[in-house]
């Protein structure tokens, strides 16, 4: 009985001391706000190279004359986020370093952090974005050239007329909505969806691990459609048994997963 009573003691002892350093760890780990703004002074920036590490990044048109960038949200109090915004004759080079302070972080409570880059409206070149830890949703752009990689984080375009696309995540969706241009998308694990007004150009999905859905208003006029699916169905239009060669089939769209289904429809 006296050895239940001690056991019983230790335990209370042992809960209320964790239970103060919880409370500590909170205190001395409390998350910052991070708010910074950087303003771009030139007006001949045509390429955007970005690379980040663990935020989200928003591509936005906007009406002003130069490009500006703001890192929003939260981290450690004892660590620091700095927002690194270079220009390069005409690029435009963004990233970030995050310093540790004086004191060892454990980073016990979760960051979150938004990188917004507002873009003047006009023609661009080229848009490189690699991200470790983050999702991209970008809109309304006109751009040469697209290369997006993340290793864990969707990708999400919309509105965006370019002459093609290099689009890459390890797991994470890639969701593109009335995107011009010729289109290469690769998830490992992730689904990949397009919305679109035809079909008559080179699209190439690819995933491992995840369904390919599309939605186009018109069916295809010149094309070859090549499917394959490992493990799932596919629906052409509705038809299981869909001529794959239309017209004179001058565009290639080829769709292949592994394991999930293919879907186009109208």
């Amino acid at each position: 009985m006296i050895n239940i009573k001690k056991i019983i003691m230790i335990a209370c002892i042992l809960v209320l001391v964790g239970g103060i350093g919880s409370v500590m760890s909170y205190r001395f780990y409390e998350p910052a706000t991070l708010a910074v703004t950087k303003e771009v002074q030139s007006t001949e920036i045509t390429s955007i190279e970005i690379d980040i590490q663990n935020e989200k990044v928003d591509i936005i048109p906007t009406t002003d004359p130069t490009p500006k960038v703001e890192l929003t949200g939260t981290e450690d109090s004892h660590s620091k986020t700095e927002l690194v915004v270079e220009e390069n004759n005409n690029t435009l080079s963004i990233h970030t370093e995050n310093e540790m302070g004086k004191w060892f972080s454990f980073n016990f409570f979760n960051s979150s952090r938004t990188l917004t880059v507002y873009l003047p409206e006009q023609e661009y070149q080229r848009l490189a974005v690699e991200i470790s830890n983050g999702s991209l949703q970008a809109q309304g752009l006109t751009i040469n050239e697209v290369n997006v990689e993340t290793k864990n984080g969707k990708i999400d375009l919309s509105d965006i007329v370019a002459d093609s696309y290099q689009l890459k995540t390890s797991n994470g969706k890639i969701d593109l909505e009335n995107v011009e241009g010729e289109l290469a998308a690769r998830a490992n694990n992730g689904a990949i969806s397009l919305v679109t007004e035809n079909l008559d150009r080179n699209i190439n999905f690819e995933t491992d691990n995840g369904r390919i859905k599309i939605q186009s208003e018109k069916e295809p006029t010149n094309a070859v459609i090549d499917t394959k699916v490992d493990n799932g169905r596919i629906n052409l239009f509705g038809d299981s048994d869909y001529n794959t060669i239309i017209g004179d089939g001058d565009n290639l769209v080829k769709l292949s997963t592994k394991n999930g289904s293919i879907t186009v429809t109208q």
